[in-house]
Formats: structure tokens, C-alpha cells, sequence
């Protein structure tokens, strides 16, 4: 142990032992301005891991290895527990709860009246479950929060005053839209591990943690850097409602209640160092805190924004003519600053695409890409979506609501009396099928079979048909690959023109068959609304005098293209993650992600939407993530680099990821220099993120006489709060408001004369 730690102090503190040639877009200089962040000792894990080696390069010096745990926590904790039918332990505890509406007018037992109803707000699920205002306190998010994004703002700037050439020289759009949007869910490191009773090594087990934010984040900042005109990085400042109808007409009527509840009951339990999850849940993949509540709500609220940037349209009063600007200039800006981006990316958690309807699994405790699949068809109209999937792991949750969608029942799906729609309207024939409604949506996945939840081992014949399942018909459209074992990149690209290409193809048969009977439903439409023109003015020489009702048009098709993009098949992912040596080379995210912009072009007018799911160590995310974003861009010459995926540049930029990281004070080698300026992007994007690797959540009620971090000061300064801080000598003065005074005899002697004139 102590000469792996050697070999990592040298990795860490020589530039020259990680340098090979590396090439970057252009020259970049070192950022003037001075970096400075509280140090907090970082004690625990990293799980990135180098292909072909045995060393796990780790946050610090301090290693668990994982041969250290116990026996019980290794079989309970990796090796994943599969599912059982628990529908009826997640119906809420307080069921009988009703909205106003609902309430207004009671429906006979028997006959069940089902209505569209608002989604209650927060306040009145609290009242009507008499929730105790404490949680109001307990609910309110950090301080370290930068919904106003201020820090990276000024880290930005800062890197470009101190790259000046880099104003004329970058390549940029023409329009402001062509850039790639990147949105950040900032409340999503609400959602933190709470048992603060466990062992260190069981806490290693703990993958999907909010340190992988911060990962994601230095990935981000690695495409930024290398072509900053290109990508437009914003913070979603929207909270969503979990009991919002697209949601519900996901999940149900119970299943988001459910959640609400043990996200407010974890807080007594953990208090208690009590478990806070149902016993019969895997407890190693899934945990709960009360914030978890604002990270969820987070997550709702960005995927709406990140609908809403592809297909906004402006309000009639925007789009009222304003009075005419002073130049054309101005003119275009306006204009850009109304149209849309094709190309955007979420930085969210937890993942999705393990949640069924109505059973959280995988870490996954809502399905976030079925969810914003939903939104898209309610609000703007979106009628067809494919979905692919890339993620090491079968997303076994978004191809269940894919069945439901087609008018089967799910494997964990909603029963009558969970919907929100009137099942009498779409009755079940009497094999138990439905016809499909809209949305339609495709999955395509290409994952390794012999991971979660088909474990080599460990899989039920069920969960392996599932994730091999290849039909394209019975209003299914779902295509399965599973990844292969390669060597060298030669041989995976060989594996990629002539297997996994085939998802993309499916992709494009389900939207051009969808298109096709589009147009022969309209043309249709369009023959029966002759025959009704010609009958209104001829009524008795058409259907024998009968009366003929107006024909209904087909919804006008709008498709949309999904990214489940997952991290965890890279070549840098933690071994116990991949288990069966399954992974694919860094190159591979920018090449798929380049072919998916491809065929978004031919149907969707290149629109766009990736969601991040899985990824669980620092190399998989920054290097995958960086990958990722230089193909989905909309620079068709733009190519992926091979140095930018090499093990220096990994290495590198996990370095970022420790708590105490400190920049190089003199870098000069291109990839620490650039390196340098990475982190520190990466690191402004997101300060709540910035967590030591043994973080566990833990509530502290809010004290007036705390000592005040100098970043929460900033934060709270620059985002527009409250900056006058408890701890502060300065107080006004009792009787000249217009003067501050220290806590001296005089002050106090103010305070008391002022109590004695009010007697």
C-alpha cells in the first residue's frame, strides 16, 4: 500500500512524469487571477480506473481497498438485488388524500369519475398531510448554491482576458442558437447519502454520490475551453412540481406521493440512524435524505427549461414588432436572442432509465427521460421520440414505459387505479392490450448483457429477454445490442460499423415509418374531408342521406431525438462497476453522438436533447462527458482528438475532482496549463459539488452565531441575498439607523436605555 501511495505523490505533485504529445485547438495561457478555496481533508475514493492496469488512481493518498470489506456488505452492496412485484408497498400512506377538485364533488365507489386535475402546489400537500412546518427549515436548500452561476461567470472571463487571441482566433456560429446548450440542475447535489452510522468501506460502495456533479462539470469545462464559441453553459434556476400531470401520467397517481412522504420521513429516521428506505428496497443502490425533494425538483424543472430552449415559442406580446431599434445590428440580436437551440445537454442526477412507473431501481427514483418525453408532447406537441440509450447498463425502466405506451401492461407498471386518465375511455381487449396514444416513443440501447440488471450469474430469464428484445411492430418500436469484447480500437470500430450502428438504423426506420403513416393518416384525412365538404352543400346524394361527422386531422408529426447518455461503459470506469471487463474506447461518445446529430438533421430538423445518467468515477465522466459534447455539436468537420482521451489527460483532470485541489503555480506544458484552466472552470460551475469523497448528509438546524465560509459570503453577495452576515461586530445603531456600531459598552447601553423609555 504505502509504494502505490508513493507512485501516486509523484503523480501528483511531478507535471513532467504525465506529459505526452497532446494538442490543443489553440494556445492558451495561464488564467491571471489568483485560486483560492477553503482546504478540507479528502480521505476517501476515486473509481476511476486505467485500462489494461491494476491501479486505481484515487482522489488522495488515502486508499480503502476494497478487499477490506466485510464479507456481508460485499455480497449485500455489489451484487446488485433484483426485483420482486412491490407494487403495493409504494402506495402512499396517506392515499385517501384528495385534491380540491376531487374533493368538490365525491364519486360513488363504485364508479370511479376520473378528471384532469391541476397538480397541487407544495403548500397545500403539506397542509392537507398536516406536514410540520419544521420541514420548512429542513427543505431549504445550502447556501453554496450559484443559481446565478456568478462564479463561473467570472472564472470564464477571466480566462478570456488572459487568452485575448483566442476573441479572434476561436471558431464561432454565425447565430447564437447553432451553439450547444448545456444546462446544470445546481439543487441536484441536494440529493446526498445520509446514514451517517456506516463504515468507511461501505460508504466506498456508494457510487452514485453528488461528487459526480463536479466530475461532470471538469468535462464540461474541457470541451468549453477547447472551442468556447461553441458551447453556451447555463444554470436552471426552475424547480419543477414531482406531482406536475406529465409526472403523474409517467409514474401515477402514488408513486410520487410515495416518494414525497419517505423523502420527509427520512429526516427522523436518519436523525435516529434509523434506515430511511423500506426494508425491501436495495439499500446499497438507492438512499433518501428530505433534500432529496429539492434535488428531484430541480431535476424536473431543468428538463423542462431544456424542452422548453428546443421548442419555445415567444409570448404574443414578444412577438409583437418593438419600435424599430437604431440599427439592424441590434435587429439581428433580438432575433437571435427568440429562436431556439437544436443541441442540448443536462447535467442532472439521480439517473433515470432503471425507473419503471411505478418502482424506483438502480439508483434511478424517476425516469427523467420519459418524463421530459412527456413534457415535450404535452406542451409543445411532440408526437414521436426515439430514445437511445448508451449506457453500460440495459435501461430496463424507459423500455417498460414503452410497453405501457403501446398499450400493454408493464412489467412494474400503473394499475387502473393509479392512472390519472379515465381507463373507460381506452378499454384493454381481452388480451390485455390497449391502442397505443401519444406519445410514441422508440427505445434503442446498446449495453453490456452481462451487467445490471441481467448479472452475469445473478439474471432472471425475464431481465435477459428484456434486454435482448428486437421488435419493430404491435405499435413497438424497441432494438436491443449488446456490446462485445474488443482490443485494440481497430477492432471495436469493426464492431461499431457492423453491430451497434444497427440501434441508429433502427432509430431511423421507426422515424421514417412513423413520417410515412403520418402522411397516409393525413392524406386519409384529407379524402374524408372532401367527401364532408361536398355532403354539406349535397347532403341527400351522399352516405344515404345519413349525416356525416366533420373528419379530425391526424396531430401534425414532430419528432424528437433522445440521448440516454450514460458514462459507465468508458474505459476509465471503476472495475467493480464493470465487472466482465465490457467497456468501449472515450473516442466512441464523440463518434455516436456526431452520428446522432446526422440523423437528427433528416428528422428533426437537428433537434437534440441529452439526458446524463450513469458515470460513477471522475476519468469516466470528465473524459467521457468531454467526448461527448465535441460530437454533439453542430461543426460537421469538428473531430474527436485521440490525445484528448489519452490516460495523461484523464489523469490530469482528476486531479480536479479532490476537495483540496490546488492548481500547478508555474505549469509549462501545454495539457497542464490547459489542464489548469479546466478545473477551475469546472470547479466555478458548481461550488455545492466541491465535497470531500467522505461526504454524508447530515442536517444542522440554522444557528445565528456560525462561522461564515468566504464562498457562501460571495455566493450570497453576487447572487443578490441577504449579504449581512450574523457574525458580523458591526450592528446599527438603536438609535440612528443610519449609523453601524461595534458590540461595545455604548451599544448595549443604546439597547437598554431604549428597553427603559418603553416602560
Amino acid at each position: 500500500m504505502s509504494s502505490l501511495r508513493d507512485t501516486l505523490a509523484r503523480h501528483n505533485d511531478s507535471e513532467d512524469s504525465l506529459i505526452e504529445q497532446f494538442e490543443t485547438t489553440l494556445t492558451i495561457r495561464p488564467s491571471t487571477a489568483e485560486y483560492e478555496e477553503d482546504e478540507i481533508n479528502d480521505i476517501s475514493i476515486d473509481h476511476t480506473v486505467l485500462r489494461d492496469s491494476t491501479i486505481n488512481y484515487t482522489r488522495d493518498h488515502s486508499i480503502v481497498d476494497i478487499s477490506e470489506l466485510e464479507e456481508n456488505e460485499r455480497i449485500s452492496e455489489q451484487i446488485p438485488k433484483f426485483k420482486t412485484n412491490r407494487r403495493y408497498s409504494l402506495l402512499p400512506r396517506y392515499s385517501v388524500i384528495k385534491t380540491v377538485e376531487e374533493e368538490q364533488e365525491e364519486p360513488k365507489q363504485e364508479e370511479i369519475e376520473f378528471k384532469k386535475t391541476p397538480s397541487p402546489s407544495l403548500e397545500d400537500y403539506y397542509s392537507r398531510q398536516k406536514v410540520d412546518p419544521k420541514y420548512k427549515d429542513v427543505l431549504r436548500p445550502s447556501l453554496l448554491i450559484d443559481e446565478s452561476l456568478s462564479k463561473y461567470q467570472k472564472t470564464f472571463t477571466d480566462f478570456l482576458d488572459s487568452n485575448p487571441h483566442i476573441e479572434k482566433e476561436s471558431p464561432r456560429f454565425k447565430n447564437d442558437q447553432d451553439r450547444t446548450l448545456i444546462i446544470l440542475s445546481p439543487y441536484s447535489s441536494e440529493h446526498a447519502f445520509g446514514r451517517k452510522w456506516v463504515t468507511k468501506s461501505y460508504l466506498s460502495t456508494i457510487f452514485e454520490r453528488p461528487q459526480r456533479l463536479l466530475a461532470s462539470c471538469i468535462g464540461v469545462a474541457s470541451a468549453v475551453t477547447m472551442f468556447p464559441f461553441y458551447y453556451k453553459v447555463i444554470n436552471s434556476e426552475k424547480r419543477g412540481s414531482i406531482f406536475a400531470s406529465h409526472v403523474r401520467k409517467i409514474h401515477g397517481r402514488n408513486w410520487p406521493k410515495k416518494l414525497f412522504e419517505l423523502c420527509l420521513e427520512s429526516h427522523e429516521k436518519l436523525q435516529a440512524d434509523q434506515l430511511e428506505v423500506p426494508d425491501d428496497w436495495n439499500t446499497g443502490d438507492i438512499y433518501l435524505n428530505p433534500r432529496t425533494i429539492n434535488a428531484i425538483e430541480g431535476v424536473i424543472g431543468t428538463i423542462e427549461h431544456a424542452v422548453d430552449s428546443l421548442f419555445h415559442k415567444p409570448s404574443i406580446r414578444q412577438q409583437q414588432p418593438p419600435p424599430p431599434p437604431p440599427s439592424s445590428q441590434q435587429q439581428q440580436k433580438q432575433k437571435q436572442k427568440q429562436a431556439n437551440h437544436n443541441l442540448v445537454f443536462v447535467v442532472i442526477r439521480p439517473p433515470g432509465h432503471h425507473s419503471h412507473a411505478c418502482l424506483p431501481s438502480g439508483f434511478c427514483l424517476l425516469n427523467n427521460v420519459q418524463i421530459g418525453i412527456e413534457y415535450a408532447f404535452e406542451k409543445y406537441g411532440v408526437t414521436h421520440c426515439a430514445i437511445l440509450d448508451i449506457d453500460l447498463h440495459h435501461g430496463d425502466g424507459s423500455q417498460d414505459i414503452c410497453w405501457e405506451r403501446a398499450g400493454f401492461t408493464g412489467d412494474y407498471g400503473k394499475d387502473e387505479n393509479d392512472e390519472i386518465t379515465d381507463p373507460k375511455s381506452n378499454p384493454r381487449d381481452e388480451y390485455g392490450k390497449r391502442f397505443a396514444t401519444y406519445p410514441k416513443v422508440g427505445y434503442f440501447s446498446l449495453h453490456d448483457i452481462k451487467s445490471y440488471p441481467t448479472e452475469l450469474g445473478y439474471a432472471t430469464k425475464e431481465n435477459i429477454k428484456n434486454a435482448s428484445t428486437c421488435i419493430m411492430d404491435h405499435d413497438l418500436n424497441i432494438w436491443n445490442v449488446h456490446l462485445q469484447e474488443w482490443n485494440t480500437e481497430d477492432e471495436f470500430y469493426k464492431h461499431y460499423q457492423t453491430k451497434y450502428v444497427t440501434i441508429l438504423n433502427r432509430a431511423n426506420q421507426f422515424l421514417n415509418s412513423a413520417k410515412k403513416q403520418y402522411d397516409e393518416e393525413y392524406q386519409k384525412y384529407l379524402d374524408q374531408l372532401s367527401k364532408y365538404n361536398k355532403y354539406l352543400f349535397k347532403p341527400h346524394l351522399y352516405n344515404g342521406g345519413q349525416p356525416l361527422t366533420k373528419p379530425t386531422p391526424p396531430p401534425p408529426f414532430k419528432p424528437l431525438i433522445a440521448i440516454s447518455a450514460g458514462f459507465d461503459a468508458s474505459e476509465y470506469e471503476n472495475p467493480q462497476m464493470q465487472r466482465h471487463g465490457i467497456n468501449v474506447p472515450t473516442s466512441f461518445y464523440a463518434k455516436f453522438t456526431q452520428d446522432v446529430v446526422k440523423l437528427a438533421k433528416i428528422h428533426t430538423n437537428g433537434k437534440v436533447i441529452s439526458f446524463l445518467e450513469g458515470g460513477y468515477s471522475d476519468g469516466a465522466l470528465s473524459t467521457g462527458i468531454f467526448s461527448h459534447l465535441i460530437g454533439l455539436n453542430n461543426d460537421e468537420e469538428l473531430l474527436w482528438n485521440h490525445t484528448w482521451g489519452s490516460e495523461q489527460v484523464m489523469r490530469e483532470l482528476i486531479k480536479g475532482c479532490k476537495k483540496n485541489w490546488k492548481p500547478y503555480k508555474k505549469p509549462n506544458s501545454d495539457i497542464t496549463i490547459w489542464a489548469n484552466e479546466v478545473i477551475k472552470l469546472g470547479r466555478s460551475m458548481m461550488p455545492n459539488a466541491v465535497l470531500p469523497s467522505n461526504f454524508v448528509y447530515s442536517y444542522q438546524p440554522e444557528a445565528k452565531d456560525i462561522p461564515v465560509n468566504k464562498m457562501v459570503k460571495e455566493l450570497l453577495d453576487s447572487n443578490g441575498k441577504d449579504s449581512v452576515i450574523s457574525t458580523s461586530p458591526l450592528k446599527v445603531d438603536p438609535v440612528d439607523d443610519r449609523k453601524v456600531m461595534r458590540h461595545t459598552r455604548s451599544y448595549y447601553k443604546k439597547i437598554r436605555e431604549g428597553d427603559d423609555e418603553e416602560y
